[in-house]
């Protein structure tokens, strides 16, 4: 496999356009990492993350063109991923205790929870995969080697560097969530605002229309 560094620079280019677009993974994260510190950001954004290998592996070896070919299962996904932050959202806003009392001490339970969560999010987001599978083509030549191989170096470029943007905003939002742990009085508030952007972004995905998924 030989990879042309020009085609390379306008990959990263692109990818990097579309990591500052700020779409459902960068909302959820933030989100995250504002209700519930950094380290629940960070731990989300590794589940964002994971899921987007997984969807880029698809792409690769072809099995996202399933989502062309059957549109139910597209729908079905979309709509999974959108009841999956309602009863986030919904449970949040309910629970008896404050979004941040979720995790008052770091456990593994606590930490696959926030990573499963962050994971389900993103696969359950059908137009991922398929924008991989219309994405990654574009940047490969046959003369240049194995197709699968190329898709899946330009697949783990971009995933690669979606985790180092992804952390960012774990960090960068996730002070103010350390902020609000140290503020009780502040916590009804923060409750109120994790709850309801889970709801919002849910509202997002139903509607959104977009082909290409931002970060």
């Amino acid at each position: 496999m030989d990879i042309d560094l020009s085609t390379l620079g306008i990959f990263i280019a692109a990818s990097l356009a579309l990591y500052i677009s700020p779409g459902p993974d960068f909302i959820y994260v933030a989100t995250r990492a504002m209700g519930q510190g950094r380290r629940a950001g960070v731990l989300s954004g590794l589940g964002i993350s994971t899921g987007v290998v997984v969807h880029m592996f698809a792409a690769s070896f072809g099995l996202a063109a399933l989502l062309q070919v059957w549109p139910t299962a597209f729908i079905l996904i979309k709509w999974a991923g959108v009841g999956y932050l309602v009863y986030l959202g919904i449970r949040t806003l309910l629970g008896k205790t404050h979004a941040l009392d979720l995790q008052p001490i770091s456990t593994r339970r606590n930490d696959w929870r926030l990573f499963r969560q962050g994971v389900l999010c993103n696969l359950l987001n059908p137009k991922i995969a398929l924008f991989f599978l219309a994405f990654l083509p574009q940047f490969t030549d046959a003369a240049r080697g194995d197709l699968t191989l190329q898709m899946l170096f330009y697949g783990a470029v971009f995933a690669s560097g979606g985790l180092i943007f992804i952390l960012g905003v774990a960090y960068l939002f996730g002070g103010a969530g350390n902020w609000l742990s140290a503020h009780p009085r502040a916590l009804r508030v923060q409750k109120w605002v994790t709850g309801s952007s889970m709801l919002g972004l849910a509202l997002f995905v139903a509607f959104d229309d977009l082909s290409t998924p931002r970060q």
